[in-house]
């Protein structure tokens, strides 16, 4: 029996502070820092981050433009595996959501943050995922078929962006993940097949 979770107690809440603003990832460290002090068992290697719950740990800047990290693969790795089996997949299924602001006083610039939303979304409707695995497939398609690996590839809903480490990182774009919120909460309500507005 695979467990649900649409709710996570004793975590992040919204309203708390965090004793620093975003730099290089901190944030996302910390929040992973406090579920595991608060008694959350965390994968600190390869797959997602609450393995036992069935949710990966993302944690944002609201007024943040760039596009949402989901996870990085080689290019080797995503030319050999397919969506379904590919850490991608995995890593947005479940998400536990942890959202932030600057909240540093006057006269104390980049000191403070101030959780604005701390939720699991589901992202587990068909509709999402054909979304993500037509992008996955699309980009797979463009590195095979070029003698190189270029730098940023881009489907509709997410984009393989060239790191220097020789990863690539998918990333959803915001306009994307911003329908998929709106889908994961109306899917709470109802069992309704989604149709994309424009």
């Amino acid at each position: 029996m695979t467990l649900h979770v649409t709710k996570l107690n004793n975590a992040i809440k919204v309203g708390d502070r965090i004793p620093m603003t975003q730099e290089s990832g901190n944030i996302g460290r910390y929040v992973e820092c406090i579920m595991k002090r608060n008694g959350y068992s965390l994968n600190r290697g390869k797959g997602i981050d609450l393995k036992g719950l069935h949710l990966e740990i993302k944690t944002r800047l609201i007024d943040s433009t760039s596009g949402h990290t989901v996870g990085a693969m080689l290019p080797i790795d995503i030319i050999n595996t397919e969506w379904e089996n590919s850490n991608i997949h995995d890593k947005v299924q479940k998400q536990y959501r942890v959202e932030y602001k600057d909240d540093s006083p006057v006269g104390e610039p980049y000191t403070c943050s101030i959780v604005t939303e701390a939720k699991v979304y589901d992202f587990t409707h068909p509709f999402i995922q054909e979304k993500l695995k037509k992008d996955y497939n699309f980009c797979r398609t463009q590195i095979v078929g070029n003698s190189f690996e270029p730098d940023y590839v881009a489907g509709d809903w997410a984009y393989l962006e060239m790191q220097s480490n020789g990863y690539y990182q998918f990333r959803i774009t915001p306009a994307a993940m911003k329908k998929m919120k709106t889908y994961s909460n109306q899917a709470k309500q109802t069992n309704l097949f989604f149709e994309e507005t424009k």
